[in-house]
């Protein structure tokens, strides 16, 4: 879930710099967005992309806010396109963390995610959700678990308290 990493630094590339003297009571501590459309690029290489209806950033202590927001990663060689919903996200920029919640969903390839919340943390690259997970895909195989460990670089989700599996549900 890079796309967390991706909405906390498109929220400050397109905020203008201020340029009076730091320390002034006048400075406002929080940019607010309203539709906010951001992308987010590796050199010159597109990674990652989406919208948040309403956004906010405290410039004192690094706290992102942002409700409805989504992200789509585009396909790499070896990857299909990834895209991640949901209806709320909090975190800090300062300290690389994100948290999703109110419901998020991911989709890749013809695999979905479903769950009430995930938190990504840099410090290790992980994404952990403890809350109950539900992922489906195209052979109508659905496993669900009560939490979640998900290694985006390797591309591996580890269900964490058992996993329940059945197959031929539709979708």
């Amino acid at each position: 879930m890079i796309w967390i990493a991706a909405i906390a630094l498109a929220a400050l590339g397109g905020c203008h710099r201020d340029e009076r003297p730091r320390g002034t009571t006048d400075v406002p501590p929080e940019l607010t967005f309203d539709g906010l459309t951001y992308r987010v690029y590796r050199g010159t290489v597109l990674v990652a992309e989406g919208d948040a209806v309403r956004a906010a950033f405290r410039r004192d202590n690094a706290d992102l806010a942002a409700q409805e927001l989504t992200a789509r990663f585009p396909s790499t060689g070896d990857r299909p396109e990834a895209r991640i919903a949901a209806r709320q996200g909090t975190g800090n920029l300062r300290l690389r963390w994100f948290q999703a919640s109110g419901g998020v969903r991911a989709e890749q390839g013809d695999e979905v995610a479903v769950t009430e919340e995930a938190r990504y943390d840099a410090a290790d690259g992980l994404v952990r959700g403890e809350r109950p997970i539900e992922v489906r895909g195209a052979s109508h195989l659905v496993v669900r678990g009560p939490a979640f460990t998900l290694d985006p670089r390797l591309e591996r989700l580890t269900i964490a308290g058992g996993a329940h599996i059945t197959a031929g549900e539709p979708r």
